[in-house]
């Protein structure tokens, strides 16, 4: 792997293809049972049918979000956007580009560049459904009770979200700003609870990291929560108040009225926070599972002191905000936000571009055993 910005120029469009090639499609297949365990996999051929894109996957992103997906895959119905073939295996969900390179749908035409979420295959076909000037909603049978959220796909050329010169920040952040945007507008709806700090754990982690900016643009005092490796990293980001390891919470963690917001997912670490902190919390939400080892979808709280920690799903807070405030003045809010937060967040995290089944393979599983580095973006594509 290089670290190498990635460049893209317009794609012209071809001619409307008439006859229909099908193409093997190459993807890194999960064991649902142990994330560990994966493998290549060539898919059968598929043909297109009336209304269908064939669309290739030029990049996407690969983060311990991911592997979260991975993890609450049963739970929260992430194996459900693209089942696999076979019984036991699955696809975990990637943020990417893809490229329209067959099309039996009136209204996509091929050379078109679209964003959403894809399985990490070369090539997936897509039944567009609700198409209008910005994109479209996949239609697939299977997919019709998942949230409108992550079954979106945005035409580039269109999207009021993109930069040509940030695409890489865009593949590692959108999602994962978005997720911090919600969060950050739920407390501050319920005005932060009163309270004088902010507790974030797993502080190097993209999402926290996005929180904790917008967190200081509203001059809200925030506390990280990080391992000795990363703690340089997340001082230098300058994004939190005050910074500590995970070792040092009994000793120097501000006895402050508090919200815990937990990104690890270690029982372990939200009980030494609740401790810590005793009657001083005020609330304590679940929020990311980075410590995935160790982390469930269901954990044992009955043994908790204090307030008990929510569930924060960033997709229910985005309806409640759509049907309050319209979907176009969101996207109006979300789009500031965003553009304004690329340009940090390119000297924070640096791209490494990744290409072939192979190099997918080892980025995942150095994901798994957490030997990437905070300041590493993995960038990634099965063909140049």
């Amino acid at each position: 792997m290089v670290n190498s910005p990635l460049a893209y120029s317009p794609v012209s469009e071809p001619e409307r293809y008439q006859t229909m090639t099908p193409r093997l499609a190459r993807g890194l297949e999960v064991d649902r049972s142990d994330l560990s365990h994966t493998r290549i996999v060539t898919l059968p051929d598929r043909d297109l049918q009336e209304g269908q894109i064939l669309v290739t996957l030029d990049s996407f992103s690969l983060t311990s979000n991911n592997v979260t997906y991975g993890l609450f895959g049963d739970a929260l119905n992430y194996w459900k956007f693209f089942p696999s073939t076979e019984k036991g295996w699955g696809n975990i969900p990637v943020w990417g580009y893809a490229t329209v390179e067959e099309s039996l749908n009136d209204d996509i035409e091929p050379g078109e560049r679209i964003y959403g979420l894809f399985p990490m295959t070369s090539s997936f076909l897509l039944t567009p459904d609700e198409v209008d000037e910005y994109g479209f909603v996949d239609g697939a049978q299977h997919r019709e009770r998942l949230p409108n959220f992550y079954n979106s796909y945005h035409k580039v050329s269109m999207d009021r979200l993109y930069r040509a010169d940030y695409e890489n920040q865009q593949l590692l952040f959108r999602p994962l700003f978005l997720t911090a945007f919600m969060l950050d507008d739920l407390l501050a709806s319920l005005s932060f609870y009163g309270v004088e700090q902010i507790v974030i754990s797993s502080a190097s982690s993209k999402t926290a990291l996005a929180l904790a900016w917008l967190l200081k643009q509203r001059d809200i005092k925030t506390v990280g929560i990080t391992s000795q490796t990363r703690r340089a990293f997340v001082k230098n980001t300058q994004t939190y108040d005050t910074v500590i390891l995970y070792d040092q919470v009994d000793d120097q963690l501000p006895m402050n009225s508090s919200v815990f917001l937990d990104f690890s997912g270690s029982p372990d670490m939200v009980q030494s926070i609740h401790q810590s902190l005793g009657e001083a919390l005020k609330a304590s939400y679940r929020v990311g599972a980075t410590h995935w080892q160790v982390a469930s979808p269901k954990p044992d709280q009955s043994e908790l002191s204090g307030p008990e920690p929510k569930f924060f799903a960033a997709t229910q807070h985005g309806i409640k905000l759509v049907d309050e405030l319209g979907y176009d003045e969101v996207q109006r809010r979300v789009s500031e936000k965003l553009l304004e937060f690329y340009e940090p967040a390119s000297r924070w995290i640096k791209a490494f571009r990744g290409v072939g089944e192979v190099a997918i393979q080892e980025c995942y599983d150095r994901l798994l055993l957490g030997k990437t580095h905070p300041s590493e973006g993995y960038i990634l594509s099965f063909d140049l």
